[in-house]
Order: C-alpha cells, then sequence, then structure tokens
C-alpha cells in the first residue's frame, strides 16, 4: 500500500509513525521543507511522478479563504484520475455543525456553521464531495495527546479557565484518530464520520482534573463575560455541543482508546514519567 498526505502535521506525522514498514510506503508534503513543498500558493511540480503508484491519500491541509481547499483547487484533476486510489481521507472539524446550545449532534445534523472557519471547512467538505473519488469525510472534535495538551499551561501558570454556564466541548485524544483512520484504510467505507470521545466536557473540568493530578491548586475562573477575554478566545466558545461518534463505531467497529479526557489525561502524565526516568 502507497499512503500520500498533503499535509505532514500533528496527525498525519502520527498516523504515519503507526503503519508498518513492510506494509506501507508514504510520502507527503510539508509547507516549507522537505522533498515536496506545497503551501497552497500553487501547484506541486510533477505531481503525477508523485502520486503515480499512491492506493491513499490523507488531506490534512487547511482551507484557505480564496480558493476554498487548496489540495482541491490544484490538485484534485489529477487525484480524481489516480487508476490504483482506494482511499482518500479529509480531515475536517466539527465546527461545520455551528453552536446547538449543548444538544447533541451527528453527521444527519444541518450544517450551519457560525464563523469562518467553519464555513471555510463545509466549503472544503463540498469541493472534494463534487470528485467521483473514495473520499471519507473525518469530522474532528477538539484534538489533543502528546506534546499538544493543556499539562505545561497548568505548571507554567498561563492556562486560562473561562467559565461559560452549561458550556461544554467534545475532544479526542489523537491516536483514537489514528486508529479509526487506520481502520478505515484497510477496509474503506466512503462517508462523513464523526471522531470525538464518548464524553463532552468544559474545559475547567479537565484543568481541575490536571490540577488535581499535580498536586496544585485549581486555577480561578473566569467568567466569559469578563471584559479582558480576548475576541478570539471568546469565539472559540461560541459554539456548544456533543459531538455524537455512533456512525464511526458502527461502520468500523471502532471504539476509543480513551473515551474522556479523564483516560487520555491519565495515559499523557503515564508518558511524562517515563520520559523523565
Amino acid at each position: 500500500m502507497n499512503l500520500f498526505c498533503f499535509g505532514q502535521g500533528y496527525t498525519a506525522t502520527r498516523l504515519i509513525s503507526s503503519l508498518s514498514k513492510e506494509k506501507w510506503q508514504y510520502s507527503g508534503t510539508r509547507r516549507d521543507h522537505g522533498e515536496i513543498c506545497f503551501n497552497g500558493t500553487g501547484p506541486i511540480e510533477y505531481i503525477e511522478r508523485h502520486l503515480k503508484e499512491v492506493t491513499h491519500i490523507l488531506i490534512s491541509t487547511p482551507p484557505m479563504a480564496d480558493i476554498g481547499d487548496p489540495v482541491f483547487h490544484f490538485h484534485g484533476t489529477d487525484i480524481e484520475k489516480l487508476p490504483s486510489l482506494k482511499w482518500v481521507g479529509y480531515l475536517s472539524a466539527t465546527s461545520i455543525y455551528g453552536d446547538h446550545n449543548g444538544d447533541w449532534v451527528d453527521e444527519k445534523t444541518p450544517e450551519t456553521p457560525s464563523g469562518e472557519r467553519g464555513e471555510q471547512r463545509l466549503n472544503a467538505e463540498k469541493q472534494w464531495r463534487s470528485l467521483d473519488i473514495p473520499l471519507h469525510i473525518f469530522r474532528l472534535a477538539g484534538i489533543y495527546g502528546p506534546d499538544r495538551n493543556q499539562i505545561k499551561s497548568v505548571k507554567t501558570g498561563t492556562a486560562r479557565k473561562i467559565i461559560k454556564e452549561n458550556h461544554v466541548f467534545s475532544r479526542i485524544h489523537v491516536d483514537d484518530i489514528v486508529s479509526a483512520l487506520v481502520t478505515s484504510m484497510d477496509t474503506p467505507i466512503p462517508g462523513i464520520y464523526n471522531l470525538s470521545d464518548d464524553t463532552p466536557a468544559s474545559t475547567a473540568d479537565v484543568l481541575d482534573y490536571i490540577c488535581d493530578h499535580l498536586d496544585l491548586p485549581l486555577i480561578e475562573g473566569k467568567n466569559i463575560a469578563g471584559t479582558d477575554i480576548s475576541p478570539a478566545l471568546r469565539s472559540f466558545y461560541a459554539d456548544n455541543k456533543r459531538v455524537k461518534n455512533d456512525h464511526v463505531k458502527k461502520a468500523f467497529n471502532w471504539a476509543p482508546k480513551y473515551p474522556s479526557y479523564k483516560e487520555g489525561y491519565s495515559a499523557l502524565f503515564d508518558e511524562l514519567d517515563k520520559r523523565s526516568l
């Protein structure tokens, strides 16, 4: 099998590291270094050569306001023509659902993004859905994992605990994203799938859990109505929803290894303890 990643960021790098070297070959793009550079401002030279024997493609590049998804814009037609293509994975986001006042959403929920980022993601999804390819759209909840979590900010005293009544986020550990991707790559079933854990929770709950584990005093909460909260941070709390993952569970017989932030952060603490030995 031959995987090509448009964008070798956090999730794609974690995916590549999990693949069997005997079974898989892989290559991909980076924004500003490496053998194949792609930053969305122009096409990749000799793309036919790079994609000639590709069987699986992962797209994790962010959409752009003027052209939508840059991979689709420059190379959608090239991808559609590939003779050996078995699986295309596009990493989208649950921001396409918008705000639902804390209610549950699933893949049948109307897409009503409330912000520019959600609108751009939805537009990119529509672009990819216009092609005749084995497309798997994965709508990701908030990603956390090794080197991408709130433990360091709690330790350094820079974490901010924002309080908004009845507000929750859905999350997913990066390794659970990887396990779902690998399962679908082995047995492709094109469609749209939410990827989240089973237990939406507030950011305040997560920060309190980290503080308890570290034997630190709880962080003082700041109400979202406070004037010292930036517009960017305020917009982050604009959407309030719980994301269902039933569809991906049934389709691929998948379940998250970390069904809530407690299991996920417990594993992160264990890993940090091993690093310190």
